[in-house]
């Protein structure tokens, strides 16, 4: 081989390892997903115009625990849409007994609004959502979920649900029913500045449609996780054609306010 084919193969050698180490470092960095526009509009409208900031490089779900560790905690939210606009919410994450060592756990979405969390095969769930100021208590079947583990980056999942909706006075009856069709997307990952701080945290959309009873309902929710800390921010949308389960303030947008 003369010396100009040697210097033609070392050359093409480079250029082909810095082609596959530049595949290997963007596979490590992640998928870089930009936020839908309609999302970003929502998310602005709601949280503010400079808390969602750029996209970040973003990685499969590798432990659903991870973004809402199962510590009982208060978190501190700053309410920045919907009636309460302005004030100050302590949502408490606590543990629940059961009888066998069963873990579940209660989060308060708002002081009158809790969903039960379990861990499931290495997802969180919420089977259940209870609203004391209508007293009342929701079942999804399958149940709504709130973090799951393995979802990549742009994923987006969908189901059919039956909803049971029954009267905390008397829990046996069911008063109200109804089916949703569900979607859950992970978005991506994108960089937050709240007033608890400045962090990256995975963005879900759960969003579902459906009746209940004899209200039509559309709901879409909004969720920012951080891993290590939890739910950082959140957004809820809700538009319905007659009544619906909740008390009326359900659009409404919070951030953390104390990490």
């Amino acid at each position: 081989m003369t010396m100009p084919s040697l210097t033609r193969l070392a050359a093409g050698l480079a250029v082909a390892l810095t082609f596959v180490s530049s595949v290997g470092q963007a596979r490590a960095q992640g998928t870089v997903l930009p936020l839908p526009p309609a999302d970003q509009q929502q998310l602005a409208a709601n949280l503010g115009a400079d808390v969602v900031g750029a996209a970040l490089p973003s990685e499969t779900i590798g432990n659903a625990a991870a973004y809402f560790p199962l510590n009982e905690k208060t978190f501190v939210f700053q309410v920045t849409s919907g009636s309460n606009s302005g004030k100050t919410q302590n949502l408490v994450l606590k543990k629940a007994r059961r009888p066998g060592g069963t873990e579940s756990w209660r989060f308060n979405f708002a002081p009158s609004l809790a969903a039960f969390i379990s861990p499931k095969g290495g997802d969180l769930i919420m089977p259940a959502i209870s609203d004391v100021d209508e007293g009342v208590i929701v079942v999804t079947t399958p149940a709504n979920p709130f973090v799951l583990t393995g979802m990549k980056p742009g994923e987006s999942r969908s189901f059919r649900q039956k909803v049971s909706v029954n009267y905390l006075d008397d829990p046996t009856k069911r008063d109200w029913g109804g089916r949703l069709n569900a979607t859950y997307t992970y978005l991506g990952t994108y960089s937050l500045t709240l007033p608890a701080g400045a962090f990256p945290a995975i963005l879900i959309r759960f969003a579902y449609k459906g009746k209940v009873g004899p209200a039509d309902v559309v709901y879409t929710a909004w969720y920012f996780f951080a891993k290590d800390i939890g739910l950082v921010a959140m957004v809820n949308l809700e538009d319905v054609s007659a009544f619906w389960i909740y008390h009326n303030d359900t659009t409404i947008g919070k951030v953390l306010a104390v990490k």
